[in-house]
């Protein structure tokens, strides 16, 4: 943008734009379960089931249908509409995968290519390794490797989760930022000098708590809490061949609910994604208001100290276009890895 004005219309053009396309095209689920739900024509069932709550000794669960989303793009949608939805679901797949893409190589060479004086300090580098060139160059051959891993994990990577595989994957690539990067991010910006080993560890706790919720915490991929109460228990296994109980029968001919051994519902979807970043967040300000307090810095024996001390005001690695020599002091030159 020519002025920080142009760059606002912007970005509130964008905003209204995308709050008037996202919106109806949210409805689309609700259309999907109007089309394959338990009471469309589509719907199916698992046979040989028993529910205590509906005193059915025999009754049959709606299984709903992974595909039903584009299945009503293809038969049941107009097939203009229906067309363009499916290009814009894959054009939004595209400018994600090679955005992340992108950025694994661009951070590769960034942040540890162009940091190998400091990580190997005892091996003499050339003093032409690390310019702007080369890093540039690092950071178009890493993302041919990091493209080849992405086509392997679409290509062989299962799941059985609602979102899809590799959509659920991507749900999780972005609660792992969420949790890691948010909190020192917001910190950086708003409070008054803060602490790198806080950053660097508020970091790593939220990223690992995040991944450890991930294998840890019950998902039966229904979203219901485990709540007491007969209406939160999953459908059972058929246990008799007697009549249910609303029948005008024999007591000996009608079956007891509580001989239907249903499981309780158990899915704590979500407790990770916002867990993490507040577990983020009190590790940032321990860390923080331990050094504000003690005037002492955090010992972090595992890294070297001279990468946990903040560059001062108007040092040249601040400045675009930085080149750093192994063994000197960083000189601008050239031009901007962004840049390219």
């Amino acid at each position: 943008a020519n002025s920080p004005r142009t760059a606002r219309i912007a970005c509130m053009l964008a905003g209204l734009l995308t709050f008037l396309i996202g919106v109806p095209f949210a409805y689309t689920g609700a259309i999907t379960r109007t089309f394959y739900g338990p009471d469309s024509v589509h719907a199916q069932f698992e046979a040989d089931t028993c529910n205590g709550l509906l005193d059915l000794p025999q009754c049959g669960m709606w299984v709903p249908d992974a595909q039903a989303f584009i299945k009503l793009l293809t038969h049941q949608a107009q097939p203009f509409l229906g067309g363009w939805c499916l290009v814009g679901i894959v054009a939004a797949s595209m400018s994600t995968c090679d955005g992340a893409i992108l950025a694994l190589g661009t951070v590769f060479s960034h942040n540890f290519v162009r940091h190998l004086p400091d990580l190997l300090p005892f091996f003499r580098l050339p003093e032409d390794l690390i310019s702007d060139k080369n890093l540039l160059t690092v950071a178009r051959l890493t993302t041919l490797p990091m493209a080849v891993i992405a086509c392997l994990i679409a290509s062989f990577y299962s799941s059985s989760h609602s979102a899809g595989a590799t959509g659920y994957l991507l749900i999780v690539a972005f609660d792992i930022v969420l949790a890691g990067c948010v909190v020192p991010l917001f910190c950086a910006i708003y409070l008054d000098r803060p602490s790198p080993r806080a950053a660097l560890l508020s970091l790593l706790g939220g990223v690992a708590l995040r991944v450890i919720l991930e294998f840890t915490l019950p998902k039966d991929g229904w979203l219901l809490l485990p709540y007491g109460g007969p209406e939160f228990l999953d459908y059972g296994p058929v246990s008799t061949d007697l009549l249910p109980g609303f029948f005008d029968a024999p007591a000996a001919d009608r079956w007891d609910p509580e001989t239907c051994e249903q499981g309780r519902f158990r899915d704590f979807t979500g407790l990770d994604s916002l867990g993490a970043p507040l577990f983020s967040l009190l590790v940032f300000l321990a860390v923080h208001w331990y050094e504000r307090c003690s005037d002492k810095t955090f010992p972090l024996p595992f890294l070297p100290e001279r990468l946990m001390e903040p560059l001062p005001k108007g040092h040249p690695l601040d400045k675009p276009g930085t080149e750093v020599k192994a063994g000197a002091e960083p000189t601008p030159k050239g031009k901007p890895l962004a840049s390219a």
